[in-house]
């Protein structure tokens, strides 16, 4: 036997929790997750006790939520703009290559499962330069967020999903 662990849905893939060592591994890979996904995951089980995802939250709803700003900018409008602001088409491939769920919101939008009914919403606005018009995004978050994550940890999983939407994006521009 392999003792006690917990299996984890994340977006388009699965996390082993092992609960003798506390380390978290992909499930098909058997890779160490990244360190926040791990802290994530572990407070997610933890925490969970059955909440809805509920209606979208923004940062600023979560305590202290208006102090995180500045890392949400840098940490993950920043990236998310530089790799698909100017580019729908890229950025609808990666979001569906990730399990991403199409939303009737303004922009480009799409909804992730983080961890099973732990949603993100993300919203893209492309820029034309033709006009002068810059992308701009925006993110939020389902209110069962609240009752686990703190601001922090709602722009580490924030960070994690963007670098998921860049990772899928490069591997689809590789020839084949």
């Amino acid at each position: 036997g392999k003792g006690d662990r917990f299996l984890v849905n994340v977006l388009n893939g699965s996390y082993v929790l092992d609960l003798a060592s506390g380390v978290v591994t992909d499930a098909v890979t058997h890779k160490p997750s990244q360190p926040k996904l791990a802290h994530l995951l572990i407070k997610y089980l933890a925490k969970y006790v059955g909440a809805k995802p509920g209606d979208w939250v923004p940062l600023e709803k979560f305590p202290n939520g208006q102090s995180y700003a500045g890392n949400m900018m840098r940490r993950v409008y920043r990236p998310l703009i530089e790799h698909f602001g100017y580019d729908p088409v890229g950025f609808d491939t990666a979001c569906r290559a990730i399990d991403g769920e199409k939303e009737k919101f303004g922009g480009l939008s799409y909804s992730f499962n983080l961890f099973p009914m732990m949603r993100l919403l993300l919203q893209l606005w492309v820029g034309a330069e033709r006009i002068y018009r810059s992308p701009t995004a925006n993110i939020m978050f389902s209110s069962s967020y609240l009752s686990i994550f703190t601001a922090e940890e709602a722009v580490d999983s924030a960070e994690y999903l963007v670098s998921e939407l860049v990772k899928a994006k490069k591997k689809g521009s590789k020839p084949t």
